[in-house]
């Protein structure tokens, strides 16, 4: 049998390459202030679109009120009672009463 011996290891220390303490400083400090501002822009364009929607729920808003107020003017003049009476004189031959009657109510 053959005595089998470990391999002789590499004794080199590898050196990694590390920035400043500074420069990583900064980095950071340039990603935290990119940051910051694209927030801002973002806020401001979120702002803008709520208000433009805003307005166009307000314009929607007036149209239909305007639609309401239309609609209640044709119902109160669908049910006016000039209409009623001109419409139960024409299509319904209907005329004043001659003699007019009165039931007493018994009082207390």
């Amino acid at each position: 049998m053959s005595r089998t011996y470990p391999l002789p290891r590499a004794r080199t220390k590898a050196r990694t390459a590390s920035l400043p303490r500074a420069v990583v400083l900064i980095i950071a400090g340039a990603v935290l202030l990119a940051g910051l501002c694209l927030l801002y822009l973002w806020q401001g364009t979120a702002i803008l679109s709520l208000t433009a929607e805003r307005e166009s729920a307000k314009q929607t808003l007036e149209s239909i009120r305007e639609v309401n107020r239309y609609l209640e003017f044709q119902v109160d003049r669908a049910f006016s009672l000039e209409r009623i009476e001109r419409i139960a004189r024409t299509q319904l031959g209907m005329d004043d009463p001659k003699i007019v009657r009165y039931v007493e109510v018994p009082g207390k």
